[in-house]
């Protein structure tokens, strides 16, 4: 049973980890990324768990960062709620999503790779400036946290132009 509460627990702290870095800036003092970086809106930007749109996403919030070799993909709640996203990826061809974080009904569901641990599934295709992330989150179902593991099935489309 403290195994279900401690998985819940780093499934929604990476979670968490994975919208901060998303929507984190870059003002820290420090050495900088070299060369330049990109930021757009997610223009045409969809959203779906289970087949239906993810309620309570601003989906005109929807950031896309490129610097550093990585893309960073971000949206926040309407009116201040607890639907979330947070992607990061590597700039590569392909990209490999290295960390998902997705609010859904409360639950923080991921997508991660740390220590040899693996929590859910991810790809990407891309066509021309147009990502398209499917796979599986996994996470913790909060209202019943003993019941163990929950995963839903997703689909990210957003232009990062």
């Amino acid at each position: 049973m403290n195994i279900n509460r401690t998985l819940a627990a780093g499934v929604g702290l990476l979670a968490v980890g994975a919208t901060l870095i998303g929507c984190s800036t870059d003002k820290a003092d420090g050495p900088k990324a070299s060369g330049p970086g990109s930021v757009t809106n997610g223009g045409n930007t969809v959203v779906k768990v289970e087949g239906q749109d993810l309620a309570g996403l601003d989906l005109k919030s929807v950031t896309c960062v490129k610097q550093g070799g990585s893309i960073n993909i971000a949206s926040a709640p309407i009116g201040g709620g607890a639907q979330g996203l947070g992607v990061v990826m590597t700039d590569a061809s392909p990209p490999k999503v290295q960390s998902l974080g997705l609010v859904v009904d409360g639950n923080a569901l991921a997508v991660s790779e740390m220590g040899g641990m693996k929590t859910g599934s991810a790809d990407v295709k891309v066509d021309g400036s147009t990502y398209t992330i499917t796979g599986q989150a996994a996470g913790a179902d909060m209202k019943n946290p003993m019941a163990g593991m929950i995963s839903k099935n997703f689909e990210i489309k957003v232009s990062c132009g």
